[in-house]
């Protein structure tokens, strides 16, 4: 089986901040707690004065400065609030403002919308010190892949499949491959004996890590179940670990990553196919910036492509500028909503160009709400007025 397994085997794994989501709406005290902890960085414009603060005797509880620095990075992951290096500024983005009030006024749909929305800009490499070489490199939406994972996967994940695959994707092309050898795994649980852990021990740092993972992209259960009494597929000494998308969070898993179902008769591709890498920023202000955004409100799902069968291949059509704009001969532009129903190497016809169709080569996410294309030609179009046609 040297074909097996084609995603890279490399000794890494995903490492995100230590702390759990914060959550007023969660049963869990633990989340209650992050969310009081999250509250209280609204009451101090100084980051020194909010450390003196729970190191007091008039703080709820105890927090050391460690403990402090740990929450703020955490906070920062999810795009709710920063402190820039050298300074000494608490600062809330406008995503946190949008996420305390509805936590404030009770609203869990829009709370949950909310968090989500900041939660899939997160770049695994972060804006600072990267907790690894490999992390410095990744171009990977870590919340944004590990969803449209999970959409490609029923809906589900063992944490087999997690510890062993999934979490050794560190480049967003790298997607579909973890993808396709977990559907592969799943025809035949006998091949994970050739899928060695990443680690030589799957508890202590490897399994918090992991963990966090789930518990930041569920937001402490509040989008992710987790069911830890069937029997793993994989064998009896492999965690009886299952975590999966509610079946009445499934539409605003979509809704969030703009992965809506497709049309009927338009390509049938993975979800991970479409997703974008992660933008590239200048300084930190520039990377808070993007992370916090506020959240557009809830908003129905873009309209379909317009779709034609050419050669034998179904090709999406675009219209200029009112599905995207020209960027060059090579890229376009447009709002996700859109151009995330775009694959890559999907063929596409651009309707300012009658003469050529194009392959979509590459995605970049420049804004929470905006996509850019890399293109090149592909085949000649022999005769446009079909297609005309279409675009009416």
């Amino acid at each position: 089986m040297s074909d097996f397994p084609t995603t890279p085997l490399i000794k890494d794994f995903w490492r995100v901040n230590s702390y759990g989501y914060p959550s007023i709406f969660s049963p869990s005290e633990q989340s209650r707690n992050a969310w009081r902890t999250f509250c209280s960085f609204f009451d101090f414009k100084k980051y020194d004065e909010l450390k003196q603060f729970w190191a007091s005797d008039s703080a709820p509880w105890r927090l050391s400065s460690h403990a402090v620095e740990s929450w703020k990075a955490t906070f920062e992951e999810f795009g709710l609030l920063f402190v820039e290096s050298g300074s000494n500024r608490i600062s809330v983005t406008k995503g946190g403002d949008q996420l305390r009030a509805a936590g404030d006024s009770g609203n869990l749909d829009q709370f949950t919308w909310i968090g989500l929305n900041l939660l899939v800009r997160y770049p695994l490499r972060g804006v600072r010190r990267p907790k690894s070489e490999t992390h410095g490199s990744s171009d990977l939406l870590l919340y944004r892949f590990f969803y449209a994972a999970l959409l490609d996967l029923s809906g589900f994940v063992w944490w087999s499949e997690l510890e062993r695959i999934l979490c050794r994707v560190f480049l967003t092309v790298n997607g579909p491959k973890a993808v396709a050898d977990i559907l592969r795994l799943r025809k035949d649980p006998r091949l994970l004996t050739m899928v060695p852990l990443p680690v030589s021990e799957r508890h202590g740092v490897f399994y918090n890590s992991l963990n966090q993972v789930a518990v930041h992209a569920g937001m402490n259960h509040l989008t992710l179940g987790v069911d830890t009494q069937q029997e793993n597929p994989y064998g009896a000494s492999e965690p009886k670990r299952l975590h999966f998308i509610p079946s009445e969070r499934g539409n605003l898993i979509r809704r969030v990553l703009n992965l809506d179902e497709p049309a009927p008769c338009t390509p049938t591709l993975l979800n991970v196919q479409k997703l974008p890498t992660a933008p590239k920023f200048e300084t930190e202000r520039d990377y808070f910036d993007y992370l916090g955004a506020a959240v557009p409100p809830w908003s129905e799902a873009a309209q379909p492509l317009v779709a034609i069968n050419l050669q034998g291949d179904v090709v999406l059509i675009l219209r200029n500028d009112t599905d995207y704009q020209l960027r060059d001969a090579n890229s376009i532009r447009g709002v996700a909503a859109t151009l995330c129903q775009l694959a890559r190497g999907q063929r596409i016809i651009l309707s300012h160009d009658k003469k050529w169709t194009y392959i979509v080569d590459d995605k970049n996410a420049v804004h929470p709400g905006e996509i850019v294309i890399s293109v090149r030609r592909g085949r000649p179009i022999t005769n446009f007025a079909p297609v005309a046609k279409l675009l009416g």
